[in-house]
This record gives C-alpha cells, sequence and structure tokens, in this order.
C-alpha cells in the first residue's frame, strides 16, 4: 500500500484528518481491503477478509455482509458503527504490513536468485578459461 494510506491512517487515528464522512472512510478502507480494480471482485474480497477475522458467530446482527459493504461502496447507506470502522481500519493496517512484508520478501529473494546467477555465471567462466 501507498505512503499515501500510511500517513492517512495515522491521521486518523491522532485526529488530525480533514473532516470526511463515515461512508467515505469505508469505502477507502473497502478499497485498501479488497485491492482489485474489478469492483465486485473488491467489494467480495473486502467481505470475505473481514468475515474471516471478525466472524461474530455470537452477534448474528453484526456480522460481515457482502450487502453491507456494497452498501456502503454505492452510498445507499449512510450509517457506520464504530466497532464496524475499527474493524476495517485494524484490516487495511494488517493487510498494509502483510503486503509490505511480502514485496520485502520478493525483493530480497530476487537479489538473492542475481547473487546466485552471478556466482553460476563466474563458476562457468573460471571452468572453461
Amino acid at each position: 500500500m501507498s505512503e499515501k494510506f500510511s500517513e492517512y491512517l495515522e491521521n486518523i487515528k491522532q485526529g488530525n484528518s480533514e473532516q470526511m464522512s463515515d461512508v467515505a472512510t469505508a469505502r477507502f478502507l473497502i478499497e485498501e481491503i479488497g485491492n482489485s480494480r474489478h469492483v465486485g471482485e473488491m467489494i467480495y474480497r473486502a467481505y470475505a477478509e473481514l468475515k474471516k477475522r471478525f466472524p461474530h458467530r455470537e452477534d448474528p446482527e453484526n456480522r460481515w455482509t457482502e450487502r453491507r459493504i456494497k452498501a456502503w461502496w454505492n452510498n445507499e447507506s449512510h450509517k457506520v458503527q464504530h466497532f464496524q470502522m475499527m474493524e476495517m481500519f485494524e484490516t487495511a493496517e494488517a493487510l498494509r504490513r502483510a503486503r509490505d512484508e511480502h514485496a520485502e520478501f520478493k525483493a530480497k529473494t530476487q537479489r538473492l536468485r542475481q547473487m546466485a546467477q552471478l556466482r553460476m555465471a563466474a563458476a562457468n567462466s573460471s571452468r572453461s578459461a
């Protein structure tokens, strides 16, 4: 995720953000959690991730539903409860950290692969000389 997202989350936590409606914030978080270009897939990914992390088995009325997320996305609902916002923040932040760690892992793996290829090339050139 971008630095813009990290700054946005920090500003929200500290109360220094610009005025933004709860639904607009929810839409932003859905987009960050869903992380897809296709809206339907993004909404489903966000729903699946939130449902997995926060199943609310004991509280059926507060379970995550795809319909609730679609309602925020389509501006059909103007009510976002505090616990829902906090769960979305927590999920978005955890996914951001996981994506950053994965990007670091990929970069490190690529560097190791390049180093191994250089060693193999050096060993092959010294044998043929």
